[in-house]
């Protein structure tokens, strides 16, 4: 239920947005973008970025990243942790708060769309539900995420799709039970896609 408001409030944003520009394609000084990720919805949460440039010609952004997710089976779970079941119990990442830093690159000077390179940095907790154990576990970490991206407009240049390569680096995990196996890897890729509008 909660994922349903937060994609209706998102998407009311968005269309308000694009109909306030429709009539003009002069977006230089549209310098706030927000940003959701539909993955994060179809995994019973949200992921929700807001970014803000920071210089004249959009080039150098910072901004807050929010999400929430449950961790699916297989292939994911066997990655980002260790001693947890990649094809039973439930895995949830409860929080994760961020900041974020992001430079573009002007290579298609002609376009709004073109590359970037970005930073993550911020914290996050899992609880792990494991049918071997009574009780949930909770791990928490500091996270360090450099990532890759490619901004391609598709409407105004308001309406912008975010494909990105991320690498995830997790510092100083803590476990609340150290007398359970389950613990935090130390890298992971992770592809992700986001939808984005700017104001």
């Amino acid at each position: 239920m909660k994922s349903t408001i937060y994609l209706f409030v998102i998407a009311c944003a968005i269309f308000l947005s694009t109909e306030s520009k429709a009539q003009s394609d002069d977006t230089k000084d549209a310098n706030f973008k927000i940003e959701i990720e539909p993955i994060s919805f179809a995994l019973r949460g949200f992921g929700l970025s807001g970014i803000y440039a920071l210089t004249k010609d959009n080039n150098l952004s910072a901004g807050i990243h929010v999400s929430t997710l449950d961790v699916p089976t297989g292939w994911t779970r066997k990655n980002m942790f260790d001693n947890v079941s990649v094809d039973s119990g439930t895995v949830r990442l409860g929080f994760h708060g961020a900041l974020m830093l992001r430079y573009k690159f002007n290579l298609f000077k002609q376009y709004e769309s073109n590359p970037y390179v970005g930073l993550i940095a911020g914290y996050e907790y899992f609880d792990v539900i494991s049918p071997a154990y009574v009780d949930k576990v909770r791990l928490s970490t500091f996270v360090l995420t450099p990532y890759l991206g490619f901004e391609f407009y598709i409407f105004k240049q308001i309406i912008f799709v975010n494909p990105q390569i991320r690498s995830v680096v997790y510092v100083g995990s803590k476990t609340s039970n150290s007398l359970r196996p389950e613990s935090m890897g130390s890298f992971f890729f992770w592809p992700q896609v986001s939808i984005g509008a700017r104001f």
